[in-house]
């Protein structure tokens, strides 16, 4: 462990050296938002007449190097902005970092191009990133919602290679893998549940969202700590210039969200929040038609600060908070039962970014992400089951950029993690379960996109682990590799080992609250995926764009919960099964960035599997977990009608999920009992395969209708939305009845046709 700390520590300050040392002439910034002056990522910047040209980062910073002394002309760029040139002067002194504003823009601009000395006309821009789905939130505003509800997850599962296990669940099964799979950060803080009201709703505002970024594999060595994808949130950074805001109310639900600069213009914040009302309705509802029905409500905010220290040096400050309540008293007036649920996710992160020397950013973080759910069943004021889970992560991060070599992007960091996991569970006032555990886990990484040709870069990439359960040391090597064709060609590689020190112990779908992690202990073994990946990238012009992928994983000690399991510790020899899995498909998406249509359509073809040899889960044979789908084929479109109305629509077809279909009845008879007298009638179901049936196929349609227009001098909109327009309901579960005579299979479909109303006004 000590090696391994000192290993850490020294490249950072081996990579700062060189970094300071390298690079003595760089035009160095920040590109921002000219009406908010919010950084904006991934923006491009070239010197004009050159081949000379960069990306920023996630902090809008850039690095343009190796220049002689002299007077130069940037332009620099960003999707939906205007492009601007600006002329810089070039000494041989240290240069303040320029701030660079762009405009945006009604129509969205494509990337700027030059022309290479070797005349192939390649694109100076950011290179194209295997496997990533970027979203701003202006996207996910447009997409019809349940609920009125904007959903980050659910425009997710509208993407090709990411699938849903029904319409009532925002968890995310990326190219085969689990919800577990995928790492899910907010502001570089791990988000653990990220869903409410049982998984209907995720718990990311959209009003508090500003860009997305999902990768759906090959991540790069900067991202650890799950096998299968990256989805990383980044919130907004508040209006530098002026005030601004919004308050929406909805049939469900209201929420409101302000941002502006701090006092003497010192940095910015952002504060959103929003609370469902359903109290209110489900009481009528449970007076007026005299039936038993739950009280419940959710709610959540965010809230940003950003301090500029210098010129150079920025603190940012950002918050979580989220919380679920449940609760139920209904039953038979001679034995009444009351529930109760409460269930939430709590962040706080801090992050100090400064510009290294002439050519490098570092940035040193420290957060805590909590995600705590507890119930409790009483039955005629007896204790029937209570329940408390906790987890906490205190994290450490600390990330060095080299952004000034005009070949290379190096980077490298450490992320120390500490977890401590606490549960108990008891029946009848006696402890079943009793956990307090705690374990850590650090890891450090290196990485380069490195131009070693025009036409090719590569990003190989190292990540370390020492998990202390057990004293684990993980290796997990990483390569890209994208050959530029031709300007509007690329083709595209990815590969690596990915690793995953903490397992969820799932209960069942639309239980998503009783979810509980645990990190592995001494006596089980990471799970690691083994991925490889394929791609083409075509953009015939500014306005269309064709993507290709295909994929294939290996998955290696997968766990899953052992519901037979009579441990009490949650140990790993006992609770768990382990076993293998393999994912593999293709993917297509044509997309339409700009103009007055937007959309894409994609369509997967895929497969995912799982064998737990020697073990009950299918007699050890290997089976389709149930979000196992064959066919997937998704359509969106997002049509400006005017400058009143906007119209948007998605339409998705898939397989339909996998469902256990009993092939038999065995009935157990007991000398002097009468079966109808045992329980169940004293049948029990045989079943067959694991999911060896499947639904029908599935398919929804949603719509939106937006109209804006002035409130007393302010701009508001009127959105009107449809979920599942033809009322097709889509199958869920199915559930024998071994009361009845003859037995009584059922199937329970969700949500018919959902219209919503919901008016935003912003000041």
């Amino acid at each position: 462990m000590k090696k391994f700390t000192e290993l850490a520590f020294i490249s950072l300050l081996l990579l700062s050296s060189i970094s300071i040392a390298q690079t003595k002439n760089p035009i160095r910034g920040f590109i921002v938002d000219a009406t908010s002056d919010e950084p904006l990522p991934a923006a491009n910047i070239i010197i004009v007449g050159t081949v000379i040209g960069a990306s920023t980062n996630l902090d809008g910073y850039f690095v343009l190097g190796n220049l002689e002394s002299g007077i130069y002309t940037v332009e620099a760029s960003y999707l939906g902005y205007h492009s601007t040139q600006q002329r810089v002067t070039v000494t041989d002194q240290l240069m303040n970092p320029l701030k660079i504003d762009l405009l945006p823009s009604a129509v969205q601009l494509e990337e700027v191009t030059v022309v290479m000395e070797d005349q192939d006309d390649l694109a100076i821009r950011q290179s194209p990133k295997v496997s990533v789905i970027p979203i701003d939130a202006g996207t996910i505003r447009k997409m019809p919602s349940l609920g009125g509800e904007m959903d980050v997850m659910r425009t997710l599962q509208l993407m090709p290679g990411v699938k849903s296990s029904s319409d009532i669940s925002s968890a995310l099964y990326v190219r085969g893998g689990s919800p577990d799979q995928t790492l899910i950060l907010m502001d570089h803080n791990v988000v653990y549940n990220p869903s409410h009201l049982f998984g209907l709703f995720s718990t990311f505002n959209a009003d508090a969202v500003k860009r997305i970024d999902l990768m759906k594999g090959g991540f790069p060595a900067e991202y650890g700590g799950r096998s299968g994808s990256v989805l990383d949130v980044i919130t907004n950074e508040g209006n530098r210039k002026e005030t601004e805001g919004l308050f929406s109310l909805g049939i469900i639900s209201s929420r409101g969200a302000l941002e502006g600069p701090l006092p003497n213009k010192i940095g910015s914040y952002a504060v959103s929040a929003r609370r469902t009302y359903m109290e209110p309705i489900l009481d009528y509802m449970r007076e007026s038609q005299d039936i038993d029905l739950p009280s419940y409500y959710f709610y959540d905010a965010n809230g940003k600060v950003n301090l500029d220290l210098t010129d150079r040096t920025t603190l940012t400050i950002a918050g979580y908070w989220g919380e679920d309540d449940l609760t139920f008293d209904g039953g038979p007036e001679d034995s009444p039962i009351s529930v109760g649920l409460n269930w939430g996710n709590r962040t706080f992160t801090s992050r100090l970014r400064h510009a290294l020397g002439r050519d490098a950013f570092v940035s040193f973080g420290a957060s805590v992400s909590r995600y705590r759910s507890k119930w409790d069943i009483e039955n005629d004021g007896v204790d029937l089951e209570d329940a408390y889970d906790r987890l906490l992560d205190y994290s450490f991060k600390s990330d060095l950029e080299f952004l000034g070599s005009q070949n290379h992007r190096i980077k490298t960091g450490v992320w120390i993690s500490y977890y401590e996991f606490l549960l108990r569970i008891s029946h009848a006032g006696k402890d079943f379960v009793n956990v307090d555990d705690a374990t850590a886990n650090y890891s450090w990484y290196v990485q380069d996109r490195w131009r070693f040709l025009p036409k090719w870069e590569l990003q190989p990439g190292l990540r370390l682990y020492y998990h202390e359960a057990g004293e684990l040391f993980m290796a997990d090597p990483r390569l890209a590799l994208v050959y530029h064709y031709r300007p509007d060609v690329r083709f595209k590689v990815a590969g690596g080992r990915y690793s995953q020190f903490i397992d969820l112990i799932s209960f069942g779908e639309g239980m998503s609250s009783f979810d509980i992690w645990a990190p592995i202990d001494e006596t089980m073994e990471p799970t690691y995926c083994d991925q490889l990946i394929l791609g083409y990238e075509w953009e015939p012009n500014d306005q269309l764009e064709f993507t290709t992928e295909t994929y294939y994983t290996q998955m290696h000690d997968v766990a899953t919960f052992n519901m037979l399991s009579s441990s009490e510790s949650f140990d790993g020899s006992e609770a768990y099964f382990f076993g293998e899995g393999t994912a593999y498909g293709i993917e297509f998406m044509l997309r339409k960035k700009s103009g007055r249509l937007q959309g894409w359509a994609g369509y997967t073809l895929s497969w995912t599997d799982r064998t737990y040899a020697d073990t009950y889960l299918n007699d050890g044979e290997t089976f389709y977990p149930k979000w196992d789908r064959r066919h997937d084929f998704i359509a969106t479109a997002m049509y400006d009608l005017n400058n009143r109305w906007d119209m948007s629509a998605s339409w998705r077809f898939n397989t339909g999920q996998g469902v256990t279909q009993p092939v038999g009845l065995m009935t157990t008879y007991v000398a002097g009992v009468d079966p109808d007298a045992m329980p169940s009638n004293g049948r029990q179901v045989l079943n067959g395969e694991l999911n060896n049936y499947r639904f029908p196929e599935d398919h929804r349609l949603d719509v939106t209708a937006t109209w804006k227009h002035t409130f007393f001098k302010y701009p508001a909109r009127l959105n009107i939305s449809i979920y599942n327009v033809y009322s097709r309901r889509s199958y869920w579960l199915r559930i024998t009845d071994l009361t009845e005579n003859p037995v009584v299979i059922e199937d329970i479909k969700l949500l018919p046709i959902v219209p919503m109303i919901s008016y935003e006004v912003r000041f």
